[in-house]
Formats: C-alpha cells, structure tokens, sequence
C-alpha cells in the first residue's frame, strides 16, 4: 500500500488518514466483481436471455448502471461505506464528519462516472497534494482509512 498522508491537529485529537487512489482502486474492483458482475448476469442471461439480446439493448445496460449506482448509495448512505471499500477499511464522510445521505452519495455516483468516462476522473486524484477525486471535491466528500 502506498504511503498515507496524516491530517490533523494537536497530538490529543485522531489523526485522519486520506484513502490513497491505489486502495480506492482495489474497492472498486471488489464492489464490481461483488455487486456489478451479478447484475449483468441476471440482466443477460435471466431477464433478457443472451449477450447478443443484452448487447442490443441499451436501455438494458443503463439500468444495470443505474441499479449499481443506487446499490453504491445505499451502501454509503447506510453503513459509509461499500463491500469494497470494508475490505479495504475505507469509509466515505460528507464534510461534516458524518455519513452522507443518499442523494449526495448518489449524486457523487453520477459524477464519478461522467468524470470517468471524460478521462479525467483518473488523473485528477494525481494532481492534487490532498488525493481528492473530483466527484469528491465537488460532493464535500472524503474516503478516509
């Protein structure tokens, strides 16, 4: 694991150690393979039948990303934190220091994936000495060890 930043003040108060993008990295992986892989299962081959007729319909590929971004949310709402990210020991925070609610986790989803898919989700954590992503910028969020 790679090396973690501190926050803090003085020596009484908890020290707060910012999530690096390297164990981020390895809760997405565990929260894809536990909760996205089964939903495109069951999508593909209970509900529509077969890769060609869930490959043909693009509204069979939204829901299943949307039925994901929802699972997320709930399990960052709820608990503060996913599958992948307990493995990890990860939790997410709003800015306030408590869980955020569902429609800010949701929201954060939404903008990991436009982030993601404009490119530059992936290089933004790179960029800043703190290792905030952008959804988390803009959602006052931080996944913290």
């Amino acid at each position: 694991m790679g090396t973690k930043k501190k926050q803090g003040g003085d020596k009484g108060s908890p020290k707060i150690s910012c999530a690096s993008f390297f164990e981020r990295f390895k809760a997405l992986v565990i929260d894809v393979f536990m909760i996205y892989t089964p939903i495109l299962y069951v999508m593909t081959y209970g509900i529509l039948g077969s890769k060609e007729a869930f490959q043909a319909n693009q509204w069979a590929i939204f829901a299943c990303i949307l039925l994901y971004g929802i699972i997320d949310s709930l399990f960052c709402c709820i608990g503060g934190q996913t599958p992948g990210m307990r493995a990890q020991e990860l939790k997410l925070y709003a800015q306030t220091g408590q869980r955020p609610n569902f429609f800010l986790t949701l929201l954060r989803f939404f903008i990991w994936l436009l982030s993601l898919a404009l490119l530059f989700g992936f290089v933004f954590p790179f960029l800043r000495k703190d290792r905030k992503t952008f959804h988390d910028l803009v959602c006052q969020t931080e996944v913290r060890s």
